[in-house]
C-alpha cells in the first residue's frame, strides 16, 4: 500500500494549503490509483466513502460551538438532529421518466441558455466513529465564476435543527444570512477559472458525449450505474446546467437498467419533485434521485443504507448524506 501511496502523492503533487486549489478534488489519474487501495469489501467502502474530511467534521464542532455559545442549543442536540429519509408517495398523477425526457427535450429546443460554471447546494452527511453515534454534518456552498476567470467561494456550516432554511442569500457579494457559520470564505483573481477543478472545460452536448465528458474524470461512469450517478453528482457541484445539458443528465438516467420510479416526495426544500430510486447490487446503498417533472432539473440526490451497520450505530434506511441544488 506505501507504494500505492506515493503514487497518489505523485499524482496529486498540490498541496491541501496551496493558494485556490486547497480541498479541490484529485485529477483522473490520482482517481484512478485511489481505486487500486485495497478495501474490505465493496460494500463496507461504499459505507465508508460517507466517512468525511477533518474539515466537515470541523463545520459540526464550530456549530456546535456557536450554538452552545449563544445559547440556542448544544452538541448534543446537534448530534441528535439527524435527518430522516424522504418519504415518496405514488400515485396515478406521477410523471414517468420517460415523459420527463421528453418535456427536458422540448425545454431544450426553446432555449438557447447556457451552463454555467458555479453552484449553489445544501449538503447534508454524517460523520462516523466506530462505537459512537454518528453526527450530521450540514453545510451550504455556493460558487460563482465570472466570464474573465475570477470566481469566489463561501461555504457556511448549517443548524441541522432547521434543514430548510437557506443560509446563504445569493448577490454581490454573497453573504451569510441567519442559523449558519461560515466556514470558508475565498476570491479568486481572474484567470483562474476553476482552471484546477473537476470538470472544468465547458460539457458537451448529447447524452453519449457527456458520458464520456463524465468518464474522464470518473473512470466506472460509462459502465457503472452507481458511478454515473455519482459523476452526475460532482458535475453538479461544478456546474450549474443549462436545459441541453439538463436534457442529457436525464436522458442518461433513464439509460440505468434498476432505476425505479418512487413516486412524489417534497423535499428539504419545500419542493416538490419526482422521485427515483436506485439499488446498487451488493453495495449496501441505495440513491433517491428527485427531478423537476417539468424541465428534469436535478433538484436531490439522497443516499440511505440498506442494511444495519452495528460498527456505527446505524440502521437500514439511515440517510448516509443528501445534496439539495438551491439554483
Amino acid at each position: 500500500m506505501t507504494d500505492e501511496l506515493d503514487l497518489l502523492r505523485e499524482a496529486n503533487p498540490v498541496s491541501a494549503d496551496t493558494g485556490p486549489w486547497r480541498d479541490r478534488p484529485l485529477d483522473a489519474r490520482a482517481e484512478l490509483l485511489l481505486r487500486r487501495l485495497p478495501s474490505r469489501d465493496r460494500g463496507r467502502r461504499t459505507v465508508r466513502r460517507a466517512v468525511w474530511s477533518l474539515e466537515a467534521v470541523a463545520a459540526a464542532t464550530i456549530l456546535a460551538l456557536a450554538l452552545t455559545v449563544s445559547g440556542t442549543g448544544s452538541p448534543s442536540a446537534v448530534a441528535a438532529s439527524r435527518p430522516l429519509p424522504l418519504v415518496a408517495h405514488a400515485s396515478r398523477a406521477d410523471v414517468s421518466l420517460t415523459e420527463i425526457v421528453r418535456r427536458a427535450r422540448a425545454a431544450a429546443e426553446s432555449s438557447a441558455e447556457k451552463s454555467r460554471r458555479g453552484s449553489h447546494l445544501r449538503t447534508w452527511s454524517l460523520s462516523m466513529e466506530s462505537g459512537k453515534d454518528a453526527v450530521t454534518l450540514p453545510q451550504e456552498s455556493l460558487t460563482r465564476w465570472e466570464p474573465d476567470g475570477s470566481g469566489s467561494l463561501l461555504e457556511v456550516a448549517v443548524d441541522p435543527r432547521h434543514p430548510d432554511r437557506p443560509v446563504i442569500a445569493d448577490g454581490t457579494p454573497p453573504r451569510a444570512v441567519h442559523d449558519g457559520k461560515v466556514l470558508r470564505e475565498a476570491k479568486y483573481p481572474a484567470g483562474i477559472n476553476g482552471a484546477n477543478e473537476s470538470y472544468f472545460e465547458d460539457p458537451p452536448a448529447g447524452a453519449s458525449a457527456l458520458r464520456a465528458y463524465l468518464a474522464v474524470w470518473s473512470p466506472g461512469a460509462d459502465d457503472d450505474p452507481a458511478e454515473l450517478i455519482s459523476a452526475i453528482e460532482a458535475f453538479l457541484e461544478v456546474w450549474t446546467p443549462g436545459p441541453r445539458q439538463r436534457a442529457d443528465i436525464v436522458a442518461l438516467l433513464s439509460r440505468i437498467e434498476g432505476l425505479r420510479p418512487a413516486g412524489k416526495v417534497t423535499d428539504r426544500l419545500g419542493r416538490v419533485g419526482q422521485a427515483f430510486r436506485f439499488t446498487p447490487a451488493s453495495s449496501g446503498m441505495r440513491y433517491l434521485i428527485v427531478l423537476d417533472p417539468d424541465d428534469g432539473n436535478v433538484l436531490d440526490v439522497e443516499e440511505t443504507i440498506t442494511r444495519d451497520d452495528p460498527e456505527y450505530k446505524l440502521k437500514a434506511g439511515d440517510v448516509m448524506s443528501y445534496k439539495a441544488w438551491v439554483s
